[in-house]
């Protein structure tokens, strides 16, 4: 099995994880949320073009795995391996509304010797974004 580990970063706030075994970029994303704290309630994908997102060559989305965008391939089948190596970065963007923003980037894949497929929450540095934030209101 090998062992991807990922780097997620939102202004001063960064996380670290790794999954163990052969996962699907679905379940990256379920992961790169738990890391940042957010429900895991509104649509996704995964560009590889940062700065500019629309120019994007490579593009996974769930609306693909709904069948609302046949271009694009999914999140639910594809695989760690067919698009992440070491040092590959890919813009997970989350919530259209919202429109949240993380640079993903691989960091290390490794060999390991473990014997079922695992996450692991590594570490995590700064302040988390807030998803929803209290605002108050004046009356």
């Amino acid at each position: 099995m090998k062992a991807y580990h990922f780097i997620i970063e939102y202004e001063d706030f960064e996380a670290t994880i790794c999954l163990i075994g052969e996962w699907s970029l679905y379940d990256l994303a379920e992961s790169l949320i738990d890391a940042v704290g957010f429900d895991f309630d509104h649509c996704f994908e995964f560009r590889d073009n940062l700065s500019r997102r629309t120019q994007s060559k490579e593009r996974y989305t769930l609306f693909a795995d709904m069948g609302e965008e046949a271009d694009d391939p999914g999140v639910k089948k594809t695989l760690l391996s067919s698009v992440f190596s070491v040092g590959k970065k890919m813009l997970f963007y989350f919530d259209y509304g919202d429109d949240w923003h993380f640079p993903v980037t691989c960091t290390a894949i490794e060999d390991s010797v473990a014997k079922r497929r695992s996450r692991q929450f590594i570490s995590q540095n700064g302040t988390a974004p807030i998803q929803y934030p209290d605002y108050d209101e004046e009356e």
